[in-house]
């Protein structure tokens, strides 16, 4: 088939999606699901992991009604954050699934590719569908999006990206001519946004820069969003008692605020070839856009601002030392900042070709972030299972602090709580209490090691710890002197 004829097939294909646009958005929401399961997929075998234990058991202690709006209960979850879908995303697992953690994951997965359908359709209120792809699928194969698909303690991070999707996406289609239930999802999408996790919450800001409809439009549309707002800030200071939140522990630095913020870009990318050539091709385009003036600025300079400023606080305590949930937002940005700054130009082919060059690059990133996350991922699956299984009569665990730094009982509460919470669920449960001991001998008075084995994860699995190993690493207990306790 000769060129003429290509373009002309092309032609038409293009004006029967226009006239059918149901068939794009079905065949892009089939796609982004397919790479969703074919990237994150593995999650469907995972077990509970890092917080989900103290999650678990929360969740399934107190109602929703009691962590949305009771100081005390909402302090006991987090004194730092106002997150409380994140309780009940496991709230509504633990109805749905019970322990069975495929369940769990299924519902997260099916938020991020969710996610990344609708962030595709709001790309696609500004821009053509192959730039408006190559975000979202950017958007899959970050390294945020790989943390927040591997851990269910992430689950309200996708949900909140779900609802600020559905509110960005209502505003546009209301103001573009739309009716009123387009502002009626918009705002209570927002609103749902807000209890998902404060980085959500600046949406009100960037709402009104976006380039739809005049500005008087923008201004009284914008109610509804602003009380929303307002009442965020009344409903926050009642749970916490006070007005800003974050970590207590840690002593802000201005300096090395700046030094881990400019380290941003290098966690996201990552400093190995394909992290390069995305870089430079990522900045080569926005130049290139730039100069053509296809850049928003207020758009641009609005999302740096929200961007960067909810990470701030973050540089005291814990720090951002990785690519992990604390970025995703700016990883968001960023997936949109490439497909806005695309070039509208190139030939279909050239386009085709160098977005399969940069989807490859992008895959590139991902699988070296995906590489190191799996040992991580392997030990705190084989904890929390050997720990749901284990024989309470006769079988404890030994822990050490490794991926976690100082462990200081995080491991014991996280495994007994889960433990706990599984017994709710078993027809029935072991009578007794789930043994959990760290190199200090925290979390017992005394290990009765005539009748009660000890294992600890060494090769990949957990393993039986012979007495000469014990001796080696409790002392105390070998003795059969009473352990350090930590109630």
């Amino acid at each position: 088939m000769d060129a003429p004829a290509l373009k002309a097939a092309r032609i038409a294909l293009r004006a029967h999606i226009d006239r059918h646009p149901w068939i794009e958005c079905l065949s892009a929401t089939l796609l982004l699901s397919l790479l969703t399961l074919l990237v994150h997929g593995a999650s469907l075998q995972g077990s509970w992991r890092w917080d989900d234990g103290a999650h678990l058991s929360y969740a399934a202690q107190y109602t929703p009604w009691q962590y949305f709006l009771e100081p005390h209960v909402a302090q006991g979850h987090s004194s730092a954050n106002v997150a409380p879908w994140n309780l009940l995303f496991y709230d509504i697992n633990l109805s749905l699934f019970g322990m069975a953690a495929a369940g769990h994951y299924a519902h997260l997965l099916l938020l991020v590719g969710l996610g990344a359908a609708l962030f595709y359709a709001v790309l696609r209120e500004w821009v053509e569908p192959l730039p408006a792809l190559i975000g979202a699928v950017a958007l899959l194969l970050g390294k945020p999006t790989a943390h927040i698909a591997a851990g269910l303690m992430h689950g309200h991070y996708a949900t909140g990206f779900v609802f600020a999707m559905l509110s960005i996406l209502g505003w546009t289609r209301y103001l573009k001519g739309g009716r009123g239930y387009w502002l009626g999802l918009s705002t209570l999408a927002y609103l749902l946004a807000t209890t998902c996790k404060e980085v959500y919450v600046p949406l009100v800001v960037l709402l009104p820069f976006l380039p739809v409809g005049t500005r008087p439009q923008r201004v009284r549309a914008l109610i509804p969003f602003v009380l929303i707002a307002l009442v965020y800030i009344g409903w926050r200071y009642l749970l916490l008692g006070r007005l800003v939140g974050g970590y207590s522990q840690g002593v802000f630095d201005a300096s090395e605020a700046l030094r881990q913020l400019l380290r941003v870009p290098k966690l996201l990318l990552g400093s190995k070839p394909p992290g390069n050539i995305l870089a430079v091709v990522f900045l080569g385009l926005l130049c290139l856009a730039a100069v053509k003036r296809r850049l928003h600025a207020p758009v641009f300079f609005v999302s740096l601002g929200n961007v960067l400023l909810p990470l701030i606080p973050l540089t005291a305590f814990p720090g951002i030392h990785s690519p992990d949930r604390y970025l995703f937002v700016p990883w968001v940005a960023f997936s949109a900042c490439l497909a806005v700054v695309w070039p509208r130009e190139t030939r279909p082919v050239f386009a085709l070709v160098g977005g399969a060059a940069l989807v490859a690059a992008l895959a590139g990133v991902h699988a070296q972030e995906k590489q190191a996350l799996r040992p991580n991922l392997a030990y705190w699956d084989t904890l929390y299972r050997f720990a749901l299984s284990l024989d309470k009569e006769r079988q404890a665990i030994f822990v050490v602090p490794e991926f976690g730094g100082t462990d200081d009982g995080y491991k014991r509460f996280v495994l007994t709580r889960a433990r706990n919470t599984a017994d709710l669920f078993a027809p029935k449960p072991q009578p007794g209490d789930l043994l959990v001991v760290d190199e200090k001998g925290r979390g017992l008075e005394q290990v009765p090691l005539a009748t009660l084995q000890l294992f600890e994860f060494r090769g990949g699995d957990m393993v039986p710890m012979p007495p000469e190993r014990v001796a080696e690493k409790l002392p105390s207990l070998a003795r059969g002197q009473p352990a350090q306790s930590v109630r």
